[in-house]
């Protein structure tokens, strides 16, 4: 007689394989099998990096700055793939950097789910200031150079605006409902932009806290917000980019992904973004033909920045990989071109449950 058992989701005997369901056991074999990808150069780091700033010093343009869910920052040359400098002196991972410069001497400052911020001093790694308000972590920042302000996001839903100089805390913007995921001035530095996890972006005035706009148009939480001429880009985790009009306040492109978008650069003509699926896109922004796809990351791309014609990229796979956009290597790829739709009517409201699936989902792998 035939056995008719039926069988069900096939569960690991190891201990590693506790709790762990067909998906996430051929998640973890398939990126075992990447993991000898050497495309991008890989600089293999001690933990996940979750955020990356280049050098703004001219003598030092090969020198990057990251933040890693090890607790510490560190200072990195993109050439070698040394690490020259570690800050340690948060309890908690590194999630946002900024640089400042203030006569003459540079200074590294980091956010960190330790709900503190730290400003140091590149040179000596002294510890100078440590920033203290938030109750919950601290997820992003943005610095404005005119004023000397520090300003910082955090999971308590509030904004703080420092003075870098003295380490006076100065206005609290309060008006999201969920956490701040990434925050940008705007050229002019007269304007701070917000991105949250209760799916709105907010436009404020830098130096009151006013806030005199909300852009309504992502399903769920924006994670990433860069402000380029006049227009805004944002990343989202309804797995869209969206391009707005900052002048009527309304998106105007749309561009689709497989996966949650983390983070994205606009360079010239092109929008490149980083995916939890691992892979990096680039979209021709008069078309919105995606016209490239970098594949070589094993895990999330959190994070990335752009010197001249490279591409740096940042993963929870624990590496940091480098990409020529070149005009001619951003082109050679046609097969994976495909047009996308530009516009795509958003209706549906973001949920308003306290956690949402892709936070408990950070917050597991970060605190792995």
């Amino acid at each position: 007689m035939t056995d008719k058992t039926p069988v069900g989701p096939q569960i690991g005997n190891s201990a590693d394989h506790f709790f762990q369901s067909d998906s996430d056991l051929a998640t973890q074999e398939r990126r075992t099998a990447k993991r000898e990808n050497k495309a991008g150069d890989p600089i293999e780091c001690t933990s996940k990096v979750l955020c990356l700033v280049l050098s703004e010093k001219a003598e030092e343009s090969e020198y990057a700055y990251i933040g890693e869910s090890g607790f510490i920052a560190k200072r990195i040359n993109l050439l070698t793939g040394k690490t020259t400098k570690v800050f340690k002196g948060h309890t908690g991972p590194v999630t946002c950097l900024g640089l400042w410069y203030k006569d003459n001497v540079e200074y590294l400052i980091t956010g960190s789910w330790d709900k503190t911020l730290i400003k140091w001093n590149t040179k000596t790694k002294e510890s100078i200031h440590t920033f203290v308000a938030h109750t919950d972590f601290v997820k992003s920042l943005a610095i404005s150079h005119f004023a000397s302000i520090l300003y910082s996001g955090s999971s308590d839903n509030f904004i703080y605006s420092w003075n870098l100089v003295t380490g006076e805390q100065l206005q609290k913007f309060k008006g999201h409902s969920r956490g701040i995921e990434d925050l940008a001035l705007d050229e002019t530095e007269t304007f701070l932009f917000s991105a949250s996890s209760d799916g709105y972006i907010r436009k404020w005035n830098a130096n009151t806290g006013e806030c005199s706009h909300v852009f309504k148009g992502h399903l769920t939480s924006v994670y990433a917000l860069k402000i380029f001429n006049e227009e805004m880009w944002t990343a989202s985790a309804d797995k869209t980019v969206k391009r707005w009009d900052l002048e009527t306040g309304e998106p105007d492109t749309t561009l689709a992904h497989p996966d949650f978008v983390k983070c994205l650069v606009v360079i010239g003509p092109y929008v490149i973004t980083g995916s939890r699926d691992e892979n990096i896109r680039i979209f021709e922004i008069g078309n919105g033909d995606m016209i490239n796809k970098f594949e070589g990351h094993f895990d999330e791309v959190a994070c990335m920045a752009v010197r001249g014609i490279t591409l740096y990229t940042g993963s929870l796979d624990c590496t940091i990989r480098k990409w020529s956009i070149a005009e001619e290597d951003i082109r050679t790829k046609t097969e994976n071109k495909k047009s996308l739709q530009k516009s795509i009517p958003i209706k549906k409201e973001v949920n308003s449950s306290l956690l949402t699936e892709e936070e408990e989902r950070e917050l597991a792998e970060l605190m792995e």
